[in-house]
């Protein structure tokens, strides 16, 4: 193995060791704030659900943009944005991290949840039964979840 792939190797480790699914201070989610739409998230962290969401919201904004539909772009990108802000007051209560760490960890979720919404919105649209629309209505559980944990924070 070389140098470099050491190297790599190494650091690979280390990010997803700071990143994982969880450190022992994250706030979960749990069975009994999961609805049925998102039980296959129990024991997730808020923060990178939530950042997820802020890139499936991104995707749509951008979706919506490129076919002039300002008025569901606007409510996709206000979406995003309260997403993205929770998920970075998440980290830096939970984790104690300063506002640009936790937006530097967030910003690897959100690329996460922007590109496999991009795909979705690409092949079905943003209709009734669409992938987007799905996670779009799990987003909102997510966020209407962690809100009672709000006490929690600040």
């Amino acid at each position: 193995m070389t140098i470099r792939r050491k190297m790599a190797t190494v650091l690979a480790t280390c990010v997803a060791a700071f990143a994982g699914p969880a450190l022992a201070d994250d706030l979960l989610l749990s069975k009994a704030d999961a609805t049925d739409l998102i039980t296959s998230d129990i024991g997730k962290p808020y923060w990178q659900m939530e950042a997820q969401c802020a890139g499936v919201f991104g995707a749509a904004y951008a979706w919506h943009m490129d076919r002039h539909a300002q008025k569901e772009a606007n409510v996709a990108k206000d979406a995003g944005i309260a997403m993205l802000n929770q998920s970075v007051a998440r980290l830096e209560f939970d984790r104690g991290l300063d506002q640009p760490a936790a937006l530097n960890l967030a910003a690897e979720e959100v690329e996460v949840g922007r590109a496999t919404t991009k795909i979705g919105l690409e092949r079905q649209g943003a209709g009734p039964q669409s992938y987007y629309n799905i996670m779009r209505s799990a987003c909102f559980d997510i966020s209407d979840a962690e809100r009672k944990h709000n006490g929690n924070r600040r």
